[in-house]
């Protein structure tokens, strides 16, 4: 009786174990031959390349076209749901703006000096602006309520930014030496958001303040010197100066440091840029560089850095510069990985949301442009499908995504697609007679025999659509941008050009990019 017990446990057992091998098998086999799950090495993951979707940035739409030198855009923030951007004038007006729909929500005018610096609380319910009328204002987010003004300054405050507990507020500025107008000594102030006085007081460093960048998990303060080679750092927590960095140029004209804390990226009046590691606060650089110590000399970069940011991954530094390009770089080499146009002013803020899929761009113009960093999907997704089927039953698609879609010869005669984005997408020898298209994202559709007649394109992208055989008679072009190409008087079809100007309201039948 008890070896039947036995014998009857063992083969119980051993189908078990028969079957356990062959799930495990079965799982090793899929894994080994998946083309998702590619075997990679810790040193192949550290050097891997940005993402393909950075290589494909597209321009989504310009919130703000080319208004004059006193719209200057001087700082841009995002909120931490990426819903909300402020931006900063040289007017002194801080703008409140809806990224998901495109639009402006509120002006506020309360400073009577330049702005020089913006931020959002961690939690989104209010924003600071820092003026070069000496004072600092606080705004409810939600209504643009003017909460409270902070005045306890000598000189222009030229960085502001939340605390990640949303209950402090810190603040750089250059403040007069016992009233001196010739001496100044760099100033950092905290200020205690409930109370509303200052908390702490810190102040060192040779040079006067330039530019500055903030950590909110390492509470890392970078403050890079006009004059002194140096960018200095503060650890805020415990409230002491950690190390001062040597520079190549003497002045220091923008900052970045990456969500963890670990790399401070800075840009000088000389053109370089450098890239420094912030574990041992040393100034040195693991990503190699063409001296080893990370200082890379961005020949391709042809005009002086004034605005950096990194990705929310720390593997991608953008740039914005002179030269009216916004370029992207594998930090890991240095390589040169995208080259963004269509500004009509030097780059002077960039942003970028926490989901790292939209860029955000301002000018000295006071343009602001959001770029998409996300790639298109080969197949049509879901959403797209849907939004394609909608398009059987009504008119009415503005602001769709139908990225991909196959809409060959449809009849979307009156259509809405306001705001819609065309990418990639199929609409050759389609019917958009009469349709609205104003800031559609035409990137890269194919339109080849399309009709669009009295079609409203006015602000749309068709950079690099295909436009052979393309009716256009009366439609309207202003603000658009187009391929190397210019639209024949009648606008019957396209010619080859060389203009690579857009399209002005004035003169839309004469120019395009």
């Amino acid at each position: 009786m008890i070896s039947t017990q036995i014998s009857r446990k063992t083969i119980t057992f051993l189908t078990l174990l028969a079957a356990t091998v062959t799930v495990v098998g079965l799982v090793w086999f899929k894994f080994q031959s998946s083309p998702e799950t590619p075997k990679t090495s810790e040193a192949t993951s550290k050097n891997a390349l940005p993402s393909e979707a950075w290589r494909n940035t597209q321009l989504l739409r310009t919130l703000a076209e080319p208004s004059g030198r006193t719209q200057w855009i001087t700082s841009l923030a995002i909120s931490s749901d990426g819903k909300i951007l402020v931006s900063g004038s040289d007017d002194g007006t801080v703008k409140l703006w809806s990224l998901e729909k495109g639009e402006l929500l509120s002006t506020l005018s309360k400073h009577s000096g330049s702005i020089k610096s913006v931020a959002i609380s961690p939690d989104g319910k209010q924003a600071a602006s820092a003026s070069e009328d000496k004072t600092v204002k606080l705004w409810e987010l939600s209504t643009g309520k003017l909460l409270h003004s902070f005045n306890d300054y000598t000189n222009e405050v030229k960085f502001i930014a939340f605390n990640a507990d949303n209950q402090s507020l810190i603040s750089v500025s250059d403040e007069k030496e016992n009233n001196s107008e010739n001496k100044t000594k760099k100033t950092i102030k905290i200020w205690d958001l409930n109370t509303r006085k200052i908390v702490t007081n810190l102040s060192g460093g040779a040079g006067t303040v330039n530019a500055v960048a903030w950590s909110p998990k390492k509470q890392i303060l970078a403050i890079g010197s006009d004059g002194a080679n140096t960018v200095d750092l503060w650890d805020l927590k415990n409230k002491k100066q950690l190390n001062t960095l040597m520079t190549q140029s003497p002045k220091v004209l923008a900052l970045a440091i990456d969500i963890d804390g670990q790399v401070l990226a800075n840009s000088g009046n000389l053109g370089s840029l450098q890239l420094w590691n912030l574990n041992s606060n040393k100034a040195e650089m693991p990503f190699g560089g063409e001296d080893n110590k990370g200082n890379y000399n961005l020949s391709r970069n042809s005009g002086t850095i004034h605005s950096i940011t990194l990705s929310p991954d720390g593997k991608t530094l953008f740039t914005g510069s002179r030269d009216l390009t916004v370029k992207m770089w594998n930090i890991s080499n240095g390589e040169l990985i995208r080259v963004l146009k269509n500004h009509a002013a030097w780059v002077e803020a960039i942003a970028i949301t926490p989901d790292g899929k939209t860029l955000v761009t301002g000018s000295a113009l006071g343009e602001i442009k959001l770029w998409q960093t996300s790639s298109q999907a080969a197949t049509v997704r879901k959403e797209v499908a849907e939004n394609v089927r909608k398009l059987l039953g009504t008119k009415d698609c503005k602001e769709c995504d139908l990225s991909g879609a196959d809409l060959r010869n449809f009849n979307l005669n009156e259509v809405d697609l306001r705001w819609a984005n065309l990418s990639g997408a199929n609409l050759s020898g389609a019917n958009l007679n009469d349709a609205k298209l104003q800031n559609a994202i035409l990137f890269d559709t194919n339109l080849k025999g399309a009709n669009l007649e009295n079609a409203n394109l006015e602000g749309a992208n068709l950079e690099k659509a295909n436009l052979e055989g393309i009716n256009l008679k009366n439609a309207k072009l202003a603000g658009a941008i187009l391929p190397n190409t210019k639209v024949t008087p009648d606008k019957n079809q396209i010619e080859s050009g060389k203009s690579n100007e857009p399209v002005k309201p004035d003169e839309k039948n004469k120019k395009a990019q």
